[in-house]
């Protein structure tokens, strides 16, 4: 199940928000050793803390919050224009109401395991609701910053960027991709992941096999 969370929902909603940082620390502090800040076993930055983010979380079952990513429109503070701005030769320069920054793309740890799913199905749950809000509400493309690593995951998954820039290479694999939100993309996005479940409930075993990543940072 998909919800929608934002800074107001944070009192009312609180086992939602500490599911989503704990996990978000677990992921790319522990697991992916990103220099990031954690406090109190949670990965909150002031992106979180001053700006107004949208998330999008994925839900099992049990209640228990299973990914995870955040949206700032592009005409406020973001990542791009400041933590990864260090990261490419050429400034890229998004500024625009009808583009939005994804960042903090998560798969919670153990997600498989607690919903039968594989992270996959995780993944293009989170990016097949991504795509249908941003279809709904006017935002015609997402940018983030993503490891080259991850491209073959997004071709599986049906969403492929349009990569704008590359980084330095003392800095690793990354780059700048823009996703465009079409309903044909969307379209895609929901048949794979109709497929996805239904390969699961028919295979539970192999559904926790899929990718365990953090995706788009």
């Amino acid at each position: 199940m998909l919800r929608i969370l934002t800074r107001e929902m944070f009192e009312t909603d609180r086992p939602a928000f500490d599911d989503m940082f704990r996990a978000r620390a677990a992921v790319f502090r522990d697991r992916l050793g990103w220099q990031v800040d954690v406090r109190d076993e949670w990965e909150r930055d002031r992106y979180d803390e001053t700006e107004d983010p949208v998330y999008i979380v994925t839900q099992g079952p049990s209640g228990t919050l299973t990914g995870s990513l955040r949206l700032l429109p592009t005409t406020g503070a973001t990542m791009l224009k400041s933590e990864f701005r260090q990261f490419f030769d050429e400034p890229i320069d998004v500024d625009s109401p009808t583009t939005w920054e994804c960042t903090r793309f998560c798969v919670h740890p153990l997600a498989g395991q607690i919903d039968q799913n594989s992270s996959r199905t995780v993944a293009t749950e989170l990016l097949s609701g991504l795509c249908d809000l941003a279809l709904d509400t006017g935002i015609e493309s997402i940018v983030g910053v993503y490891d080259a690593a991850m491209t073959g995951v997004y071709r599986r998954i049906g969403w492929r960027p349009t990569p704008l820039a590359r980084s330095r290479p003392e800095i690793g694999n990354l780059f700048v991709g823009l996703w465009d939100v079409t309903a044909e993309n969307c379209r895609i996005l929901r048949t794979n992941l109709s497929r996805l479940i239904e390969q699961a409930s028919h295979n539970p075993t192999e559904a926790v096999a899929g990718e365990r990543h953090g995706g788009i940072r």
